[in-house]
């Protein structure tokens, strides 16, 4: 075996060994990767601060990378019902004279958030220019038909909704133009039946069975919705009174096996179709005092009820839920609290009740609406008296006179 021999080079001022020259190179390897790593952990923090501001920066101004704003819904109108309304009927006498309707829009309180006007009165006068073939036949117009979409103008430009009242079988005008919509003296070639005696100023109604009658009443309803109402108030949904003549009274063939309610409640469903898909919400007016005394509250389809409040009907009587009235106090409240609660309505009801302010005094109108807000109605619609206030008291607070 032969010894490794080192390879001795030769140079000017020292002898170069192999083996410290490898050792001499890997310490300064060494020694250059260390103050590498410690450089780059010193300045690892600032550079990432300055790579993550130039990123922002970036997208800052990068309108396709910035991300877009929540945007909030629109706002939905408010709807008729949840407005809290405070209405007031507009006198017949009123709206057959330009003028003085404008004085009366002019004159109403600031409390009044809306007009009712009568396209249809009880009596049965159309009470505006109709375009409809059905209206135009059984010519029941006044001869003082108003154009009822400036009316209706006027008064939403004075910042009032727009109640439209049409009264439906309840008419006495209207038979004496087209018999076969109405309910005759027990047969069909009968003469028109009445209510009442003559003497007694019995009046003639449409027949609630008779498509004509009904196609009548809707085509006036559908020139309500046309025009835009916020409100329809459907009154007069009913049969006449029970009573001797309704004996003789004739509906036709076959209407036997339809009861009465029955046939009111699928009118009414048609009046609901025909208001459903517009902006125009349905109240169906009803008759609070039979609701409260004899439980004849309606459970028709509709947005809302208005049931008819007369206080002085009320007084000394008792409701079928066990409900004693007595006489009628100078503050309302807790007695018409108690008739609200009497019409057994359901929680989720709706109602803007009609109020007549007949034999009230202004002390008793206040509290009774009063009342009405605290047992949950939507507003109330005054029934328009020269002698009273037309809105609810200035200072609500305010407690009434005796």
């Amino acid at each position: 075996m032969f010894e490794k021999k080192y390879k001795v080079k030769h140079y000017k001022s020292r002898i170069y060994n192999p083996i410290r020259g490898k050792i001499i190179r890997i310490a300064l390897i060494v020694l250059i990767s260390g103050a590498l790593f410690a450089a780059g952990w010193f300045a690892y923090e600032p550079l990432m601060k300055a790579i993550n501001n130039a990123n922002k920066e970036i997208i800052q101004n990068d309108p396709v990378s910035k991300p877009e704003p929540e945007k909030k819904p629109a706002e939905l109108p408010q709807e008729f019902l949840d407005k809290d309304t405070v209405a007031v009927t507009v006198p017949t006498e009123k709206l057959y004279d330009i003028s003085e309707y404008y004085s009366f829009i002019a004159s109403l309180d600031k409390e009044v958030t809306a007009v009712v006007i009568d396209m249809k009165t009880a009596g049965g006068e159309v009470t505006y220019k109709s375009k409809q073939v059905s209206v135009q036949n059984v010519g029941a117009a006044s001869e003082n038909a108003v154009d009822l979409a400036s009316y209706i103008d006027t008064a939403r430009r004075a910042g009032y909704d727009v109640i439209a009242r049409i009264y439906a079988f309840e008419d006495s005008t209207a038979p004496y133009n087209s018999a076969d919509m109405a309910i005759r003296y027990e047969s069909e070639e009968g003469v028109l039946w009445l209510d009442d005696s003559v003497d007694n100023g019995g009046k003639p109604w449409l027949n609630p069975y008779s498509d004509t009658a009904q196609k009548y009443v809707l085509d006036i309803v559908y020139d309500a919705v046309d025009l835009g109402v916020d409100a329809i108030l459907l009154d007069g949904l009913r049969f006449p009174e029970e009573n001797a003549a309704m004996g003789y009274a004739y509906f036709g063939v076959g209407t036997e096996e339809t009861s009465r309610e029955e046939i009111l409640a699928r009118f009414a469903k048609r009046v609901y179709s025909a208001t459903v898909t517009s902006e125009t919400d349905l109240l169906i007016a009803f008759d609070g005092e039979r609701a409260s005394i004899y439980g004849d509250t309606p459970t028709y389809e509709a947005d809302g009820f208005s049931p008819y409040i007369d206080l002085t009907l009320f007084a000394g009587k008792k409701a079928v839920d066990g409900t004693e009235f007595g006489e009628l106090p100078a503050d309302t409240t807790e007695f018409v609290k108690a008739v609200y609660a009497s019409f057994n309505l359901a929680p989720e009801t709706k109602t803007i009740p009609v109020i007549s302010c007949g034999g009230l005094t202004a002390g008793q109108l206040r509290s009774a609406v009063r009342a009405l807000n605290d047992s949950g109605a939507a507003g109330y619609i005054v029934v328009y008296d020269e002698a009273l206030f037309t809105g609810t008291p200035q200072n609500p607070d305010e407690q009434p006179p005796d």
